[in-house]
């Protein structure tokens, strides 16, 4: 039919596809955390609260979402008695089974002794959410609760950092089919991977060394830190995906009351939405899209950075900012070169969150957001402007490239290895040991 032809048509299939997309990645992840969080909940375990009205000085203060420790159960009234820890305040309450909204075992907890565990906990916990907004903001929470201290926190959004960049790089594999179209899309997304691999390889020692990124975010911390009480921003896009993926979920819900129901059916919308929105773009006439980011928003790195830090604040997730951007490189449109500042932006503008959520709860809380701001935009200062640094990223970015369009299996062998063996072998090994 002709009005399938027509090119505003297509630019609104490619946003119903998008839109579809990102409640399939956001099924993806509910399912996962749905199969990973424990049944029960056992005396040493964090529990986060939806909301708890705590005894602090002789002052009744409402409390959202924070971390408490469970030190009592009683099975028969489903009730937990738990302990919140705050400036150094203890506070003893109790709780139900009901107001419970997310679970942190013992094991967990243990885990996050070690700072190196913390980083690849960081990696893997990203990798099953699919947003690094969403992990540091459950970092910055858990921080300002007493949940994990300052110098498990840092590595940990360090992780995030990594972990966020796997969306993109399952979003090029849409162009597997075609090898130039697929090596165009493939290097555009992992050289965010290489990116912040590089910035970790030179700040985790660092900051294991020095804790220079805690000692300045402590600093800024203390100088910038405010009560708020109003409600942080919530992106209207992020609540339109919450919408859709809840009514997906129900759907799911009365024919089949399970998790893995809704894991196997997001899988299956999110790659047919791939597909989809390649082929739209594809035969989109891409010249005049072309033009238009050469000529305003790609021209200069300046203006790549900042158009990727303003749209990652717009919608709150740089792993939707920046694999949205996937498919233009795989059509031409875009080159490595254009797309590796924009990306960097995204980086800076995926902390706003963080700091949002830190606004709301404590001083220790908004040091974690500091750190987290202060590794990308420190990363950005040392690796971009100086070439050779400069070029590390794209490089081996270029040349996974090439390999993964002489053996297909390659891509599919990187995101394996990378972002789901190295992590959980690590995160499974370290918890055996402490």
């Amino acid at each position: 039919m002709r009005i399938f032809d027509s090119i505003y048509t297509k630019i609104i299939l490619v946003f119903i596809c998008l839109y579809i997309f990102l409640v399939g990645i956001s099924g993806l992840s509910k399912s996962i955390g749905g199969l990973t969080t424990p049944s029960e909940l056992s005396i040493g375990d964090m529990a986060q609260l939806k909301k708890q009205i705590l005894i602090i000085n002789d002052k009744e203060i409402k409390k959202k979402k924070i971390w408490v420790k469970i030190i009592a159960i009683d099975n028969e009234e489903e009730n937990y008695t738990f302990e919140y820890s705050e400036n150094n305040v203890k506070t003893i309450g109790k709780t139900t089974k009901k107001n419970i909204k997310k679970v942190a075992s013992s094991n967990f907890i243990n885990a996050t002794g070690s700072r190196f565990i913390s980083l690849f906990i960081g990696v893997f916990a990203t990798v099953l959410f699919q947003s690094s907004s969403t992990t540091t903001s459950l970092i910055v929470g858990m921080a300002g609760g007493g949940l994990i201290g300052l110098s498990s926190a840092i590595p940990m959004v360090m992780g995030a950092n990594i972990g966020t960049t796997v969306t993109n790089t399952l979003v090029s594999l849409g162009h597997i089919r075609r090898k130039e179209e697929f090596k165009r899309a493939f290097a555009s997304s992992t050289v965010h991977d290489f990116f912040n691999m590089l910035a970790v390889l030179i700040f985790f020692p660092l900051e294991i060394m020095f804790g220079f990124l805690e000692k300045g975010a402590t600093f800024l911390g203390n100088v910038f830190f405010t009560e708020i009480s109003e409600k942080p921003f919530q992106s209207p896009i992020k609540q339109a995906v919450s919408w859709g993926v809840n009514h997906l979920k129900d759907f799911i819900k009365d024919i089949i009351n399970s998790d893995w129901a809704l894991l196997a059916v997001s899988v299956l919308i999110t790659l047919f939405m791939l597909f989809s929105i390649v082929k739209l773009l594809r035969s989109m006439v891409l010249e005049k899209v072309e033009q238009f980011f050469d000529q305003y928003i790609f021209k200069t790195a300046i203006r790549a950075l900042i158009f990727g830090f303003i749209l990652t604040v717009l919608v709150q997730s740089s792993s939707i900012t920046t694999s949205t951007i996937v498919p233009l490189a795989g059509a031409g449109v875009l080159s490595l070169k254009q797309i590796f500042p924009f990306t960097l932006g995204a980086n800076i503008g995926t902390t706003i969150t963080s700091i949002m959520a830190a606004l709301v709860l404590n001083p220790i809380a908004m040091v974690v957001a500091f750190g987290h701001l202060l590794f990308n935009i420190l990363a950005i200062i040392i690796i971009y402007p100086i070439k050779p640094m400069r070029q590390i990223p794209m490089y081996c970015a270029e040349k996974l490239a090439e390999l993964s369009i002489q053996n297909k299996l390659a891509p599919i062998v990187y995101l394996a290895i990378v972002f789901v063996l190295i992590p959980l072998i690590i995160i499974l090994l370290g918890g055996q040991n402490v």
